[in-house]
């Protein structure tokens, strides 16, 4: 299957840190990623082999039985299914891709979604320094955390509203020199996925 992907960096300088940025601050940045991807449009497509779709629905933190049967239904996302499933399904297709793009396997992303509840753990992490395509990505080694969303249905408001939840929870565990990918599956899109790349 295919995947269209969006790349759009964000340089951990322009990210609230201090006492000194404000709320406002984290909204600029969140609003301007969003127009981005807009902008952009597809930066790739990205074939994913469908066998390995099967297996990091195994692999994810919340098991999804036969993604396909979520992934292909007219009624995925949004108010159809849960918050958990497309979260999840979202989890699959981005396992999928760092597999696909980078070489990532997928026994080596360590799923965190089962704690991400505890409000500072993002939903996976990976060693970059292991895979020399995402060394090469990146622009160095260390932890590349992952945080992932899905929907059915393309908002601004909901591409921007997670954004900024996505940016406060991955920092708390990311700066100052770690690496982080805000993905965000889009269904109605074609297979739309947007990636933020955060970089120290």
């Amino acid at each position: 299957m295919k995947l269209n992907v969006s790349w759009v960096e964000i340089p951990s300088e322009v990210i609230p840190h201090t006492n000194r940025d404000s709320d406002g601050d984290l909204d600029v940045i969140a609003v301007g990623v969003a127009e981005a991807f807009e902008r952009e449009g597809v930066s790739e497509v990205v074939e994913i082999d469908p066998g390995k779709v099967v297996m990091a629905g195994i692999l994810t933190s919340r098991m999804v039985e036969d993604p396909f049967l979520y992934l292909d239904s007219k009624r995925w996302g949004g108010k159809y299914f849960s918050g958990d499933v497309s979260a999840s399904l979202a989890e699959v297709m981005a396992f999928a891709l760092l597999e696909a793009k980078f070489g990532v396997k997928l026994t080596e992303v360590l799923p965190m979604r089962h704690v991400k509840y505890l409000g500072f753990t993002p939903d996976g992490v990976v060693d970059a320094k292991l895979y020399p395509k995402l060394i090469s990505f990146l622009g160095g080694k260390g932890a590349l955390y992952i945080n992932t969303r899905g929907t059915m249905r393309w908002s601004p408001s909901w591409i921007i509203r997670n954004l900024r939840r996505d940016l406060i929870q991955v920092e708390k565990v990311r700066y100052p020199d770690a690496y982080a990918m805000l993905m965000y599956l889009v269904r109605e899109r074609g297979w739309r996925m947007m990636v933020g790349v955060v970089k120290p």
